[in-house]
């Protein structure tokens, strides 16, 4: 599978999709950067230890809030799809069965 195809929904790109992938890629440019930046122009010495923790967490941040805005997006779609077709505007499920308690009288 081609990543042109992962950006697509229903044959047509799929915005949230795309600014997240073009975000990540700002996200691994940037950091590898500012990193060289400290350590090129700054004179700092590289830290593996704190790059290796810190570059994951973000990478796993612009992932999770890609994900966020398409599982979001869908579940509107989803929801606005079910009103056009039917008319029904979907709601909560309910609770379940309440059982009634009763009170200790001492």
């Amino acid at each position: 599978m081609r990543i042109s195809e992962l950006l697509k929904a229903s044959g047509e790109y799929e915005i949230n999709r795309v600014v997240g992938a073009i975000g990540s890629l700002v996200f691994i440019v940037s950091a590898n950067a500012f990193v060289a930046y400290d350590v090129f122009i700054k004179g700092r010495e590289f830290d593996i230890t704190a790059y290796c923790l810190a570059f994951p967490g973000g990478l796993a941040t612009c992932v999770l809030a890609i994900g966020g805005a398409v599982a979001l997006k869908d579940r509107s779609v989803a929801a606005a799809k079910i009103i056009h077709d039917t008319g029904a505007v979907p709601v909560a499920a309910p609770a379940g069965p309440q059982v009634p308690v009763q009170e200790v009288v001492q």
